[in-house]
């Protein structure tokens, strides 16, 4: 939906970027959006940084002490004035470290603590935020994307941050901390190989900054590629069924392969790559160590260091290599942090519908409905409803036909607020529905669709889900009117059986769950779009005369294709080009001998065909069930009707 639409605004709750591109943003600067988005848990991440920061420093600290341990043991063997060992000040010196790399570990253990409990509840913030956010996108946005890439979003990319955001910042702060006050102490101890330890990492350094540089493209795609995976996946299990009945498993597998290929392509390079600089940094290390030894060497045979400075210099040369390494793992995690934020910030920021506040006082509608000049399109430049005028009494039911395209689901979709038209007014009982919040038209109604939905629960949360405080009295009641509720029994759960949204229930099942849901809400109006589409005829039959005790007394409005359903209704509505070519009764609308006459003969010679067919096969087998029993009746008036 564009920000043009009605109904939309800009809410930006992160930054913008070019929907599909794998050009990603600069490094520091998506870093920079993730900790502002972090609000509150900024607090406890720097906090985090500190500890680390005093663990880091009294670790730097340490060596000093061993120097100072190693020159006084070494003194007493190699200078024969020394004397022995000091052994009481070496155990003090011993116990000092030991007191430095306990508090070391101490402020470590909480910063991973602190850290760890920041990086949860900000995956935890930004799967509350997705989630909301994802109530409050337009329907046109959800109709034009994959779900499964929405589903990558909230599940991958959100796991993604949550895993490796706080950690990213606290583990870069630490190894460059760490990086500098090595050097620093290094300086100190002995500047000659200090020297010589940091030449050979100024090379890895380089080359870390150059695969940082050209690897975070691939992060990126490796996301997108992810999220297209997830997308294929979806579609092809909820629609195996089509998938399996046109045999098109070749083209599902080599749409699956060609995505996971670009997928493997994008991983390799972002991955493997990436865990090349690790060994790199391992090998500089063990080449500084090498270097520092041999300089070492040199520098005692010269009497310019002690024993002590080389001891005290390894673990530096230890301290020193170590971030480095780190460092690439480190910038490898930002890269994917970064890249997963990049796509939870572009849904954040995506355009809203517009805050819509209760109407105080306004709460059972009596059920008066009216369009008032009302014009809309999905596409900007494609109009569907054409200038619609219409006024519904309360307690009467309509009924709308039309061919495919016609527009009757549409109008359906403006009433329960799904989208705002372009133009014109929709009022119930005097009141616009653009000064109601959803919430309260949706609450006037009682829905029942094509293609009925369950979730996975019990077969009772499932009826009760519009009313959570229904009684078991009043769902099994609402089964038993729709014909289920003697299947539901004959199951080992009964109505505490388990049922999925995948699958347990038969289309038709499905359906009357649907059915018995909309009994159990009980809302001045009702909604049926083709409601007994797919049942049998003599389940429809029971279906129909449930709907119409449903509707007594109610606002309905009743979309079918067979004419069957909507006989009885007060007016029916003829729509063709979303425009309202006829209205009137069935009777009315015959004697018009217009476009319902048209569908009414159309289907009138399905039926009388269907008929003299069943008429036949009686006849070639006595045993086949008579014509009435399978739901087709013969009125005296000569008007076939599909019960």
């Amino acid at each position: 939906m564009s920000s043009t639409e009605p109904g939309a605004r800009a809410q930006p709750k992160g930054p913008r970027w070019t929907r599909g591109s794998d050009k990603p943003k600069d490094l520091g600067q998506a870093m920079a959006n993730l900790f502002a988005y972090m609000g509150r848990e900024r607090h406890a991440v720097l906090l985090g940084m500190a500890c680390t920061l005093v663990g880091t420093l009294l670790a730097l600290v340490g060596p000093q002490f061993l120097e100072m341990m190693t020159d006084e043991i070494s003194a007493s063997i190699l200078d024969p004035d020394h004397g022995r060992a000091d052994m009481g000040w070496v155990g003090t010196l011993g116990i000092i470290l030991v007191v430095i790399y306990g508090l070391s570990f101490l402020f470590d253990s909480s910063a991973s603590r602190i850290i760890g409990t920041a990086s949860e509840r900000v995956g935890d913030r930004m799967r509350k935020d997705l989630s909301s956010k994802f109530y409050r996108l337009p329907f046109s946005y959800l109709e034009s994307h994959q779900v499964g890439d929405l589903m990558s979003r909230m599940t991958n990319d959100t796991d993604t941050v949550r895993s490796g955001s706080a950690e990213s910042f606290s583990n870069t702060i630490n190894a460059v901390f760490t990086l500098i006050g090595a050097i620093a102490m290094m300086l100190l101890t002995s500047w000659q190989l200090a020297l010589v330890a940091v030449i050979p990492t100024l090379f890895g350094m380089a080359a870390l900054w150059v695969v940082t540089h050209r690897t975070q493209r691939f992060f990126v795609a490796q996301q997108r590629d992810l999220g297209r995976i997830n997308a294929i996946v979806e579609e092809v299990y909820y629609g195996h069924d089509i998938v399996r009945t046109y045999d098109n498993w070749d083209n599902s597998r080599a749409e699956f392969d060609e995505v996971n290929e670009e997928l493997f392509r994008s991983s390799f390079r972002a991955r493997v790559i990436t865990s090349m600089m690790p060994q790199l940094m391992h090998f500089i290390s063990n080449l500084g160590y090498v270097m520092v030894c041999v300089a070492g060497s040199v520098l005692i045979l010269e009497g310019s260091a002690t024993y002590g400075v080389i001891a005290a210099f390894i673990v530096y040369i230890k301290k020193f290599n170590q971030p480095i390494a780190e460092l690439a793992d480190v910038i490898a995690r930002m890269q994917s942090v970064a890249s997963a934020s990049e796509r939870v910030f572009e849904f954040l920021a995506l355009p809203e519908m517009e805050d819509d506040p209760r109407l105080p006082g306004f709460s059972r509608a009596k059920g008066r409905v009216e369009f008032r000049g009302v014009r809309f399109g999905y596409l900007p430049d494609v109009e569907v409803i054409h200038g619609l005028d219409l006024t519904v009494e309360p307690g009467s039911t309509i009924a709308i036909v039309g061919p495919t395209g016609a527009g009757k689901t549409t109008l359906v979709n403006l009433l329960m607020r799904f989208h705002d038209p372009w133009s014109g007014q929709i009022l119930i009982d005097g009141v616009p529905t653009s000064s109601l919040s959803r919430a309260q038209v949706r609450e006037q109604f009682s829905m029942v669709l094509q293609d009925s939905w369950v979730f996975d629960g019990t077969i009772y949360d499932n009826v009760a889900f519009t009313s959570p405080n229904a009684t078991p009295e009043r769902v099994e009641e609402a089964c038993r009117t729709v014909g289920i509720d003697e299947y539901i029994r004959s199951l080992p759960d009964g109505y505490r059986t388990v049922i999925g949204s995948g699958g347990g229930l038969s289309v038709g099942q499905r359906q009357q769950i649907a059915i018995a849901r909309a009994i159990v809400k009980d809302s001045p109006m009702v909604i049926l779009d083709e409601a007994t589409s797919s049942v049998d005829t003599r389940t429809e039959k029971r279906i129909q005369q449930t709907m119409d005790m449903m509707t007594g007394g109610r606002t309905s409005f009743v979309i079918a294709h067979r004419l069957s359903t909507v006989r009885n209704a007060d007016r029916i509505l003829v729509m063709v080009g979303g425009e309202i070519v006829e209205s009137g009764t069935h009777e009315e609308l015959l004697e018009l001998g217009g476009y319902y006459r048209t569908l009414h003969d159309a289907q009138f010679e399905e039926t009388e065909r269907g008929y003299k067919h069943i008429q036949t096969i009686a006849c070639l087998y006595p045993t086949f069930p008579a014509v009435d029993a399978i739901g087709t009746t013969r009125h005296q008036d000569g008007d076939d009707h599909e019960s």
